[in-house]
């Protein structure tokens, strides 16, 4: 049996509050988005898997959960979610960009 020890990053889920209509979208995280193998939730993405510049041009969505290189597919927040605020990494400038989430 192989094992491997994974630390998570922080909190795993940035959701404030559970609406049922948050608009999510499964993408595949790009290799130089990882940092030693783990993208952590609250990241913001672009739509090809990158991490955000931080200027709010190129910013897709939140990532919802912990990434990790052996599996990069994570579920991006879009639209219509309440995000805890202390738990992403998005800039100001990602979060103005995003005008249809809502950080709380």
């Amino acid at each position: 049996m192989r094992f491997s020890d994974v630390s998570v990053l922080g909190t795993p889920e940035v959701l404030k509050r559970k609406l049922g209509g948050e608009y999510l979208k499964e993408i595949a995280i790009h290799a130089s988005a990882f940092t030693n193998g783990k993208l952590a939730a609250g990241s913001a993405v672009t739509a090809d898997g990158k991490k955000s510049t931080g200027d709010g041009s190129d910013v897709y969505g939140i990532t919802l959960n912990d990434c990790y290189e052996e599996n990069p597919n994570v579920s991006v927040i879009i639209a219509f979610a309440v995000i805890n605020g202390s738990n992403t990494t998005a800039t100001s400038s990602d979060r103005a960009a995003l005008g249809n989430l809502y950080f709380e």
